[in-house]
Order: C-alpha cells, then sequence, then structure tokens
C-alpha cells in the first residue's frame, strides 16, 4: 500500500495483495515506526461509508479510510482505477482518493521489485502525466 499526503490531499495506492486482503478480511493496513511508542499508521476498511464515497478519519496517530463494502467487491472485479471524494471536514474539506496501483512501465533497472503485486498497467508510461485518472470517479459532498 502507498500513501501520498499533499495539502488537504489524500491518496492511497492499493497493489493487488492488498486488494485481496481488503476483500478477504475486510481491512488492510500499514504502519511507519518511529521508534519505541512512536507510530503512524493508515488503513483501508472495507466498513459503513456512502455509496462512492471513501471518507477518512484520523486520531491518535491512525489514518483510516473506509470504503462502502459493496463498492469494494464491485471494484475488486472491475476495471475501475478508484474512488476520488471530496470529503467536508471542520474548517473545509479533504480529497480522498483510492486507487489500484499499477505497475510501471519505464521502471529504472534494478527497482522491478517495487511493482511485484502491481495490477497490469493501462497505460504506455509512468509519471505524472500517465497516471491512471480517467476512469477514477469523483463524487463530491
Amino acid at each position: 500500500m502507498k500513501l501520498r499526503i499533499k495539502g488537504d490531499s489524500i491518496r492511497i495506492r492499493l497493489d493487488r495483495r492488498d486488494m485481496a486482503g481488503l476483500v478477504q478480511e475486510g481491512r488492510v493496513e500499514d504502519v511507519l515506526r518511529f521508534g519505541p511508542g512512536a507510530r503512524f499508521s493508515y488503513a483501508v476498511e472495507a466498513a459503513p461509508a456512502p455509496p462512492g464515497k471513501p471518507l477518512a478519519s484520523y486520531a491518535e496517530g491512525r489514518l483510516i479510510v473506509r470504503i462502502d463494502p459493496e463498492d469494494v467487491r464491485a471494484w475488486s472485479a472491475s476495471d475501475r482505477v478508484g474512488f476520488d471524494h471530496v470529503q467536508a471536514v471542520e474548517g473545509g474539506s479533504i480529497r480522498v482518493v483510492v486507487e489500484k496501483d499499477f505497475a510501471c512501465l519505464d521502471r529504472a533497472a534494478g527497482h522491478e521489485s517495487d511493482d511485484a503485486h502491481a495490477f497490469p498497467t493501462p497505460s504506455a508510461a509512468c509519471g505524472p502525466a500517465a497516471e491512471p485518472h480517467a476512469r477514477t470517479e469523483s463524487k463530491s459532498g
């Protein structure tokens, strides 16, 4: 699982192994350990959320993104790239993006293992210009 935080935007990418865990176990999680007793964790859960609108929450060093369980089942069995939702929060909004992680076709030599569990890439190249947003559905509200 990959996490990117930029400003008021959260993007999480799940590879095939992560997706399988989400479907089978209802949750996938990763942890960044800063040392004894200090950690940041992030998870994606198949849990109550409005259809098509993943919801993010944060408390006590944990970022959790919930996706409607029916959305998870349908997403895992389709070619849909992911979800893109603008979530209202106190004092503003945050953008929550959850996507399948695709293999990079032009990965530098020696870094092939980075894509060991990635989804097959539908595009011809990787990088910002080739990010798979065309089939990420956007929902505001």
